[in-house]
C-alpha cells in the first residue's frame, strides 16, 4: 500500500511498481469514479468531506480485498475510519514522503485540488497544515521513501524496500540485511525496546535520517533521546565517551532502555563501548552505513576506542541484539569509502573460503560500480563464515584471531596515518604484505601473494604496502593489542583460503617486513604496473 501527501505520487509510483514487480495495481481514486462515476475532487465539491471519506473507505476496503496488489491510496485514506489500520494488517504499507514545497509545485501543476485552495500561497499553507496533522499517521508505515526523487529511483526504493529484511541468526541475536533506510528499522525497534526509550548514538552527518527514524518511532509511542557523535576514527578515544556517559546519565538512561548506533564503525564501536559499560552493560543495536562496517560491526560484539598508543586498546565484548544492514544508505557512499569496506569482505574470503574469494573478485567491476544488491550475496557470505567463527571462540582466544588477516602491518600503518588512510585500505595493504611474509617463510605456496594482490587491486583497494613499512610504523608493531611478551600472534596464509596462527617476536617480524620491502620482486609476488 503506498500512503503519502496530496502529489507525493501514489497512482504514478504505484503504476510502474506494479509493472516492475509483476502485480495488479490498485487506484483507490480510479475505483472512487468507477462508482461513483464523479472524480474525487468533484465528489469532494458535492457531498463534502465526510461523505467522501466514507465513499473512499468503501473502494479501500474493496482493493485490500485484493492479494498481491500494488495499491495506491488517497492522500487521507489512512487517517480516517481506520485506514491506517486496515492498511497494515493487509500488507506492507509505504510512505511516499516529499518536502511541501516539491509538493505544492506538482500541485499547481496538476491543478484542481479542491482542499488546498488555488494559489501557490494558500496551497503551501494547506500542505504544510495537512502535512503536520497527518505526519502521526503517516509516520507509522513500515517503510518511508524519499518521493522528491527522480521517478525511476522512488520505483527502485519501494521495490526493494517492500520485500523486507532477509534475517540471519547470529551469535547474540540477528543480522537483518534491508534494501531500503535506516528509517525503516522503527517497527523492528520498537519490538525490541517494549516499554524502554531508544537512545539514538548518531554520527552527525546522518543527522537527517535519524530524524526520520525519530518521528517513526515517536509515531509508534516510543520515547527518543538522539545523541550526535562526529564520524571517524577521531571520534573513538576517552573524551568522547565521557561526554556520552555524562548525557547518559543526565537522561537518566536505566537498563530497561536501549543504545541504537548510527554510522559507519568508528561510530558502532564507540557506541557499542559505551553500552558495554554504561550501568555494566545496556541492550544495543547497530545500524551501519558503510560497507566496512557492515561487513565488521553485523557480528560478534566486540567494542572498542583508540588511545595514543594504538587502535582499539580498550574495548569490551557486547553482543548487539540487531544488526540492521539498510542497503540504500550506500547509495551515497564515496567511492573511496565503498572501496575500502570491500577489503572487509575480501579479508573474510582470504582467510577461509576460496571459493568465495573467487566469486568476489569476478565480479569485482560490478562491486566497483557500487550497486548495493550486487554486495548482498557476498556481504552475506562475509557475515555467516563471520558467525561461524564467532559461535566456535565467542572471546577471541582462540580461531576467531583468524579475522585479524592483514591488520598487524594494517593497523600500524592507519594509526601512523593518524587514521588519514581508511581502515579497509590499510587491512589490504597488511594482507599484501602478511601473504608475502608467508610466502618467504615457506608457510604459503608461491604465487598465494600475487593472487591476493592481483585479486585487491581488481577490487581498486590499495596494494603497494613497501613505502609504509617505516621505522615508525614497524615501532608501532609492539603495541599491538595481540602481542605479549614481545611475542605476537601473526595471521599467516597456507593457501588462499587458509589462514593459520604463528607466533614470532615484532623484532622477527619487523625484520622480515623490512626486507621484503626493500626487494623489488619478492619471491612468488608480482608487482603491480
Amino acid at each position: 500500500m503506498l500512503i503519502g501527501m496530496p502529489a507525493a505520487g501514489k497512482s504514478t509510483v504505484g503504476a510502474a511498481v506494479a509493472q516492475r514487480l509483476g502485480r495488479a495495481h490498485i487506484d483507490v481514486d480510479a475505483r472512487i469514479v468507477q462508482t461513483t462515476g464523479l472524480n474525487p475532487a468533484d465528489l469532494l465539491r458535492r457531498q463534502g468531506e465526510p461523505a467522501f471519506r466514507l465513499v473512499e473507505s468503501a473502494a479501500l476496503e474493496d482493493a485490500l480485498a485484493s492479494e498481491a496488489a500494488v495499491v495506491s491510496t488517497g492522500g487521507g485514506a489512512p487517517a480516517f475510519h481506520n485506514g491506517f489500520e486496515r492498511m497494515a494488517a493487509a500488507g506492507t504499507v509505504v510512505w511516499l514522503d516529499a518536502p511541501v514545497a516539491v509538493l505544492a509545485q506538482r500541485t499547481l501543476a496538476d491543478g484542481d485540488r479542491p482542499l488546498l485552495g488555488d494559489t501557490r500561497q494558500e496551497q503551501e499553507a494547506a500542505l504544510r497544515a495537512l502535512a503536520s496533522a497527518r505526519l502521526p499517521t503517516y509516520a507509522r508505515a513500515h517503510v518511508r521513501v524519499d518521493a522528491a526523487q527522480p521517478l525511476e529511483r522512488v520505483v527502485r526504493d519501494v521495490c526493494r524496500a517492500w520485500q523486507g529484511p532477509q534475517v540471519l541468526d547470529v551469535p547474540g541475536g540477528q543480522v537483518a540485511i534491508h534494501g531500503g533506510h535506516v528509517c525503516d528499522a522503527a517497527q523492528r525497534l520498537r519490538e525490541l525496546a517494549g516499554a524502554g526509550r531508544i537512545v539514538l548514538i548518531v554520527e552527525r552527518e546522518l543527522a537527517q535520517e535519524a530524524a526520520k527514524l525519530a518521528e517513526m518511532l515517536q509515531a509508534r509511542g516510543t520515547a527518543v533521546v538522539t545523541l550526535a557523535v562526529p564520524g571517524g576514527e577521531k571520534s573513538k578515544d576517552l573524551r568522547h565517551c565521557q561526554a556520552l556517559w555524562q548525557q547518559l546519565g543526565e537522561q537518566g538512561i536505566d537498563r530497561g532502555d536501549l543504545l541504537v548506533t548510527i554510522g559507519g564503525g568508528a561510530t558502532n564501536d564507540l557506541g557499542g563501548f559505551v553500552a558495554a559499560t554504561w550501568l555494566r552493560g545496556v541492550a544495543v543495536v547497530h545500524m551501519p552505513t558503510t560497507v566496512l562496517a557492515m561487513a565488521d560491526a553485523s557480528v560478534g560484539g566486540k567494542t572498542a576506542i583508540n588511545t595514543a598508543q594504538g587502535k582499539n586498546l580498550v574495548g569490551a565484548f557486547h553482543l548487539p541484539k540487531l544488526t540492521w544492514l539498510a542497503l540504500a544508505s550506500l547509495d551515497t557512499l564515496p567511492g573511496r569509502e565503498w572501496r575500502a569496506g570491500l577489503a572487509e569482505i575480501a579479508k573474510i574470503f582470504a582467510c577461509l573460503d576460496a571459493d568465495a574469494w573467487h566469486a568476489l573478485v569476478r565480479d569485482a567491476s560490478r562491486l566497483r560500480a557500487r550497486h548495493a544488491e550486487d554486495l548482498r550475496p557476498h556481504l552475506t557470505r562475509a557475515i555467516a563464515l563471520k558467525a561461524e567463527i564467532v559461535q566456535e571462540d565467542p572471546r577471541d582466544q582462540g580461531r576467531r584471531a583468524l579475522l585479524n588477516f592483514g591488520h598487524t602491518l594494517g593497523h600500524a600503518i592507519e594509526a601512523q596515518s593518524r587514521y588519514a588512510m581508511r581502515h579497509g585500505e590499510a587491512v589490504a595493504l597488511g594482507m599484501v604484505a602478511a601473504a608475502e611474509v608467508s610466502e618467504a617463510q615457506g608457510w604459503a605456496p608461491p604465487g598465494t601473494a600475487a593472487e591476493i594482490r592481483a585479486g585487491l587491486q581488481a577490487l581498486g583497494l590499495p596494494v603497494d604496502y613497501e613505502a609504509h613499512v617505516t621505522p615508525d610504523v614497524t615501532a608501532r608493531l609492539g603495541s599491538d593489542k595481540k602481542a605479549r611478551g614481545g611475542q605476537m600472534a601473526f595471521v599467516a596464509l597456507a593457501g588462499l583460503g587458509q589462514a593459520h596462527v604463528r607466533t614470532c617476536s615484532t623484532e622477527q617480524l619487523s625484520d622480515i617486513l623490512s626486507v621484503l620491502a626493500s626487494v623489488a620482486e619478492p619471491a612468488g609476488c608480482r608487482r603491480s604496473p
